[in-house]
């Protein structure tokens, strides 16, 4: 009778125990052999159209991220974007061309889950570049990041190489260090992203500065982004920017080695984040994630 009883008490203790872990993310383990992580990080391609003020620059990019190594736990991949930036409507150098700039960004990045599959850590590093009315500028880029279902802690910067400044446009390359956080505002699909940063010129000018952005989720494959910011050196600006993700990765509802709610970012780009897109004297902040 005795040993009943404590067998019986065990499994009541174990049953209640249950429900203080039903928020957390637990894979199906009868289902989870039906998919692996090969099967859910996969190519996908990001669009991003910007518009922005008319003394300010519309962006258009095109990203794509190609995971190369992809393994139980964790992942390496390649991460590329490509960029066009608009002539400002309002300016005084009506010869300039339409397309003002060209760039182009690579990030080779790994990235690994964290116990439970609930969450990740990665590293990325990279080289940027631009062409602006015939003069070509570069630059090196490194980030961290760390993301869960409820938070996103991003860190990056990025140091100029090869020609700092042109004498001709006297436009010199800016070394850009951005912290932001994404976090949930309690609405249904939006979520709020204060970014602090802060630019240095080589040649002798600086500043702090800082970006506030609203993300709202039309559905999962489109993002519609309004961000202001401030800073010494550029003053006020904001912009409007929407993403469209056609073919974002969805997980199975049963099953899934990686906690769904993370899965976009996990097999996604690592975004701009204030410093990938190379950023001039003279010129507005990367607005955009």
């Amino acid at each position: 009778m005795f040993p009943r009883f404590i067998r019986f008490s065990c499994f009541l203790i174990y049953s209640a125990s249950i429900p203080a872990y039903a928020d957390d993310y637990i894979p199906d383990v009868l289902a989870k052999s039906k998919y692996q992580l090969t099967d859910l990080v996969l190519p996908n391609d990001t669009f991003k159209f910007l518009v922005a003020p008319l003394q300010s620059s519309n962006r258009f990019e095109y990203n794509h991220y190609f995971p190369v190594v992809v393994g139980s736990k964790s992942q390496f991949f390649i991460d590329n974007t490509i960029y066009a930036k608009q002539r400002p409507l309002e300016t005084t150098d009506l010869n300039s061309s339409y397309i003002q700039t060209v760039g182009d960004s690579v990030r080779v990045g790994y990235r690994e889950l964290l116990k439970g599959s609930n969450s990740f850590w990665g590293l990325n590093f990279g080289y940027d570049n631009a062409l602006q009315a015939g003069y070509y500028y570069q630059q090196l880029g490194v980030g961290f990041e760390l993301t869960s279902p409820n938070f996103q802690l991003v860190s990056t910067f990025a140091s100029p190489i090869g020609n700092r400044r042109y004498p001709n446009p006297g436009e010199s390359v800016l070394s850009p260090f951005n912290v932001q956080v994404n976090l949930p505002t309690g609405l249904k699909n939006v979520s709020f992203l204060p970014r602090f940063y802060f630019v240095y010129d080589h040649f002798g000018d600086s500043s702090p500065g800082g970006q506030l952005q609203l993300n709202y989720g039309i559905n999962p494959q489109l993002t519609l982004e309004f961000a202001v910011s401030y800073d010494y050196i550029s003053g006020s600006g904001g912009a409007l920017e929407l993403k469209w993700r056609p073919n974002i990765p969805i997980a199975p509802t049963s099953g899934s080695p990686v906690n769904p709610a993370i899965l976009g970012s996990y097999a996604g780009p690592v975004g701009n984040n204030g410093t990938r897109i190379i950023r001039l004297t003279g010129s507005d902040p990367a607005f955009g994630e």
